[in-house]
């Protein structure tokens, strides 16, 4: 259990609850938490990513080369699943 509930988790749970009740509530605000929540996770990536890169030179891992496919692969599904769900309200 101690692997699974990390401060890591944790914020990202209380962040998604808090984007659900803005949204049930507040409706207005959603999008400029969006926004927020891109300008703070964008920074932490990159920094997190620079790390990978430094620790794979140093130990001659593939940490960073395989974060790099996950993410890849995951964009490949998000742009398959949005021309999936794409309606032409024409």
């Amino acid at each position: 259990m101690k692997n699974y509930i990390t401060s890591t988790s944790f914020v990202s749970i209380l962040w998604s609850l808090t984007l659900l009740i803005l949204s049930f509530f507040f409706s207005e605000y959603v999008t400029g938490y969006l926004i927020l929540s891109l300008i703070i996770i964008i920074p932490l990536a990159t920094i997190k990513m620079i790390k990978m890169l430094r620790e794979d030179r140093l130990n001659g891992t593939t940490l960073f080369k395989e974060a790099i496919y996950r993410m890849l692969i995951m964009l490949v599904v998000l742009v398959v699943i949005f021309f999936i769900t794409k309606q032409n309200h024409i």
